[in-house]
Order: C-alpha cells, then sequence, then structure tokens
C-alpha cells in the first residue's frame, strides 16, 4: 500500500536564501513546485533548496535547524562536548547513567536515576515538542529525500528544458539527487532501528527494514551517484550548474569536479561500513573492504561538502544560532568542549592550545551545571575562528565538513591496517595526519607499539582530528563505550570536573579527576512517534523500537 508521504516538522522551499520560514504541519512539499520543475530555472532552484529542508517548525522551539540539532545529539552522545539544556532533548540523550570518583564508594548515579533510553522514551510523543530527541535526523534526512526523489523524478519529464551542455547538466542534477539521498538514508541506517526506503517522489510507506538494510540502501545509492559522475566531465556548464545549485555561504567556488565527489563516495561508503558493525565484531574481510573503500577515498587536494553560514546569519539556514561553531562561540556558549574530549591531546600537542583555552578555576559554569548531571562541567572554553582557533564563532565564520574528509579517509585506512596485522604503517597514517594539523609530536610509527597501544593512539587521534565531523557517537558506540558498565562498556579513566565535595581529602576548589563512567547509552534511537502516529509499520515491517 502507498501513502502521501507527510512532513509534520519540516518545509521546502524553491530557493535556497532566507531562513525566515513559515510552520508547516501536515504538507506534502513538492506538489506546489512541480510544474516550475519543467524549467531550467526552477529545476535549479529547487536543488539549491535542498538545504533549507534542514529548517522546521518544532513544536515548543519554532523554526530549528534539524541537522545542526541531529549533528548536536551525535556530538554529545560520543562526548566530544556536552549541553546541559533542556533545548532539543541534548540534555536527555547525553545523559550518563553514573559516574564513580575515585575513592568513592558507590557511583553517582544521574538526577533522574534512569538509563538513557528510559529518559529518551518518555519524549517520544508529538507532544513533546523539541524535547524529542529523536525526531531531529528523522526529519531533515526525509526531508531530503522527499525533496531528492523529486528531481530524479523532474529530470525524467521529457518536457524539462536545459540549455547548453544538456547532458551535463541533466547528469549533475542526477548526482546531486542520488548523492543527498544516499547521504541520509546512511544517516538513517546509522543512527535508527529501521527506516524507510523511499523511491517515488511525494510517496511513501509503512515497509520499515532494519538499519543494516538502510546502509545496503545507502551505499547502493551512492555508488549509483558514482556511476553517473564518472561519465562526465567538469566543463564549463558543469562548473556553472554547480555554483547555481551551491547555496553561497557553502563555498560554490570550491567546485567539486566528478572525480573529487566520486572520491567522497568512496569515502561515505567507506564510513557507513566502518559504523554499521561493532569492531569486536568485524572481521579481516570487513576491515579490507573499509580500506579498498578508503584506499579510493577523498585526497589532501579535494574540496569537499561543507555547511558555513553569512555574516548577519540571515540568509542562510543558522540564524545566527544553527551552527556548530555558532553554539560553541563564546557569545552563545550553548555548546561546551567536554573534559574527555580535551583529555585526548598528548602533552604537548599544539592544536589544543591554538583551539582551546583553559578558564580559572573560578569561571562563571562550575561543575555540574544547574545540577543535572556530573559530566555537565569543564574548565574549557572553546577559541573563536576570528580569534585564530577552528570550531566556534561569533561571527558566523567558518566552514564544517559535514560528508567525510582527507583526515577521516585517511584514519579509516590507518584503523584496517592496524586491525589486519600492518600496525606500523596504520600508525604512520596517524602520524601524518597529526603533521597535516600541526600537532607538533613525536612520530608513534617505529617505535614497537602493541596492538593495544595502536589502537588507542588510533582512537585519540579520531577523536582529535575529527572533532565535530559527525564521528564521535559512531566511534563511541563501535568501541564498545556506551555500553553498560556491567557490559565490559564505560570508561574507566574518564576525566570529570568535580565538585570539591567530591574530590576528598580536604580538597575547597573543584577539580578534575579520573572517574569510572557508566554511559549506558543505546545503540540506535527508535523510530520517532512523530512518523509513526502517521505512518504505521506494515505487517512485513523490521522492528521500529528498541
Amino acid at each position: 500500500m502507498k501513502k502521501i508521504f507527510i512532513i509534520t516538522s519540516g518545509f521546502f522551499l524553491l530557493a535556497g536564501s532566507g531562513c525566515k520560514k513559515e510552520s508547516l504541519n501536515i504538507v506534502n512539499p513538492n506538489s506546489p513546485t512541480v510544474a516550475s520543475l519543467k524549467s531550467e530555472a526552477g529545476i535549479t532552484d529547487f536543488s539549491l533548496g535542498i538545504i533549507n529542508t534542514q529548517l522546521g517548525n518544532v513544536l515548543n522551539a519554532g523554526t530549528v535547524n534539524l541537522f545542526v540539532e541531529a549533528l548536536t545529539h551525535h556530538s554529545c552522545m560520543g562526548d566530544e562536548e556536552f549541553q546541559p539544556y533542556g533545548n532539543f532533548g541534548v540534555r536527555w540523550s547525553n545523559q550518563v547513567y553514573s559516574i564513580t570518583p575515585p575513592g568513592a564508594s558507590a557511583p553517582v548515579i544521574n538526577p533522574f536515576g534512569v538509563t538513557q533510553y528510559e529518559s529518551l522514551l518518555g519524549f517520544n510523543s508529538r507532544q513533546a515538542g523539541d524535547r524529542n530527541a529523536f525526531l531531529y535526523e528523522w526529519y531533515w534526512a526525509y526531508n531530503y529525500i522527499a525533496a531528492s526523489n523529486q528531481i530524479l523524478s523532474s529530470i525524467e519529464d521529457p518536457e524539462l528544458s536545459l540549455s547548453g551542455d544538456a547532458a551535463t547538466k541533466k547528469a549533475l542534477l542526477k548526482a546531486w539527487a542520488l548523492w543527498w539521498k544516499g547521504y541520509a538514508y546512511s544517516r538513517i541506517g546509522s543512527m535508527y532501528i529501521g527506516g524507510l526506503v523511499v523511491n517515488e517522489a511525494g510517496l511513501t510507506n509503512g515497509d520499515y527494514v532494519t538499519h543494516d538494510a538502510m546502509i545496503v540502501e545507502a551505499n547502493k545509492t551512492l555508488e549509483a551517484a558514482a556511476t553517473v559522475l564518472s561519465g562526465i566531465s567538469a566543463n564549463a556548464d558543469y562548473v556553472d550548474l554547480f555554483k547555481k545549485i551551491t547555496p553561497s555561504y557553502n563555498a560554490p567556488d570550491n567546485v567539486i569536479e566528478p572525480a573529487m565527489w566520486i572520491r567522497s563516495i568512496k569515502t561515505m561508503e567507506a564510513r557507513n561500513l566502518l559504523v554499521s558493525k561493532k569492531d569486536a565484531d568485524k572481521t579481516a574481510a570487513d576491515w579490507a573492504a573499509i580500506k579498498a573503500l578508503a584506499d579510493q577515498g577523498i585526497q589532501s587536494s579535494d574540496f569537499v561538502f561543507q555547511q558555513g553560514s553569512t555574516s548577519d546569519g540571515l540568509n542562510d539556514v543558522s540564524g545566527s544560532f544553527f551552527h556548530p561553531y555558532t553554539l560553541h562561540g563564546t557569545a552563545q556558549e550553548f555548546d561546551f568542549v567536554s573534559e574527555r574530549l580535551i583529555q585526548e591531546f598528548k602533552t604537548g600537542d599544539a592544536r589544543l592550545a591554538a583551539n582551546f583555552n583553559l578558564e580559572p578555576l573560578n569561571n562563571r559554569y562550575p561543575p555540574n551545571i544547574r545540577s543535572r548531571g556530573l559530566q555537565f562541567g569543564t574548565r574549557w572554553t572553546v577559541i573563536n575562528i576570528e580569534d585564530g582557533g577552528k570550531f566556534a564563532s561569533n561571527t558566523n565564520e567558518g566552514l564544517l565538513a559535514i560528508a567525510g574528509s582527507y583526515e577521516e579517509n585517511e584514519l579509516m585506512k590507518a584503523e584496517a591496517l592496524i586491525h589486519t596485522g600492518s600496525i606500523d604503517a596504520g600508525l604512520a597514517i596517524v602520524d601524518a595526519i597529526r603533521n597535516y594539523q600541526g600537532a607538533g609530536i613525536a612520530a608513534v610509527s617505529g617505535t614497537g607499539l602493541t596492538l593495544a597501544q595502536a589502537t588507542d593512539e588510533l582512537r585519540r587521534e579520531r577523536r582529535v582530528a575529527l572533532y565535530l565531523r559527525g564521528t564521535a557517537f559512531y566511534d563511541a558506540r563501535r568501541w564498545g563505550r556506551t555500553k553498560p558498565l556491567a557490559q565490559g562498556g564505560g570508561r574507566q579513566d574518564g576525566s570529570v570536573y568535580l565538585p570539591a565535595s567530591l574530590i576528598g581529602g580536604g580538597a575547597t576548589q573543584p577539580d578534575v579527576r579520573p572517574c569510572v563512567m557508566d554511559y549506558s547509552y543505546i545503540d540506535y534511537f527508535d523510530v520517532p512517534l512523530n512518523e509513526l502516529d502517521f505512518n504505521a509499520p506494515s505487517g512485513i515491517a523490521a522492528p521500529v523500537k528498541n
């Protein structure tokens, strides 16, 4: 049975400019624009406008960038940052179950006294509005898929008229739609217990499939994009159209030519394989497949897909708030760098001083901000880009790689090598990435490290080198850290900024101590009831909740 595709918290706009949108409750975002897609200007603007589908009107929060909030959940659950506020449900998604200070007779349970999933489940409803952590990634991803399906349908319309090299333009638009659709499938398959394969414009179905099946579909779709791109070149019409469908704040002059784009696809496919199975369950064949894809992946000279914003925050999708760099800026200070990220920097790593400031102990953010959990505390602030850093801004500066990068690709190669017996070759890549980012620390290759030691070097480098790039939770999950402590998960040495009362020994000031951390996070989100209330599972559907 086919059903009309409805969106309850997102919307689609023809042009990719402006961020003040109207709330749409139950709409088909494609139907008002189908006629205009018969013209070159119409389909160009529609393709440009895919990014606007990141935005949705969410109950109790107004217009929200769903994509950026999804990234925030990833970063916080990966413990590279934290957000102690109740907005957007992040306070609950990064609610560590318990933390045990050194010498303590018992763990300190979080203020709710329940696991992360029990907290999240209580907010999985339409009535919960912005507190429902499950809705953000689901809705921006299916907004992208809906728009991509419309483009794929429209470029086959015989009435569509394209000027110049029409074949190249049509191929570029097809690759654009397949790329973003495959990217969205990747994100659904990597974050939800089940998902929907939707291949017809304006329609959906109730045939939910497993997250593993979603990853298969994602890589199939990405590979279809690569096939299209392999048949065209970056001639003048390609360059002109690519710039027109890339928002002005996302560096359209950095034209991603077909060969570069194919390499980005291979990196995404490698990521999908890497993060879709726990490392403890991976075989030598799995690692070989990951390396084979990464060997064809992003090179240091390639342009990659990035997201930025405009100086005034108006002509974009950030609104001077919804961008990871803005959220970390000293003007907003909505997201905070985690002490567990800071502890990954090795002594002398120049990247620490270049990007993070150690604040005095009496700064305005004490341990256990708002008494919501011991993990909500840090001594560090993120240096703004305008002040020489890389990961924060008060003036909407900076571009964030959102779909793979050179460093990510190389570190996947390194990890595959380390796990298949070529430890030193893998460590040489770790050294190369540290040099590439200007770390200035001693090499670890050629030092006789064991597998366990090499794996730890790789783990630390992924967390440092890929900060805010959307991989932190995937990594924590596959490494087993998010599992309950009783099942071998958690962290034995997590740096926690503790109040003096929990340090002991007559301490009068808060300070950092190595603590035992029991995250007890779920591996995959439930499908949000925002979807299930309107699109119930069919009789053949895979599970939609944990």
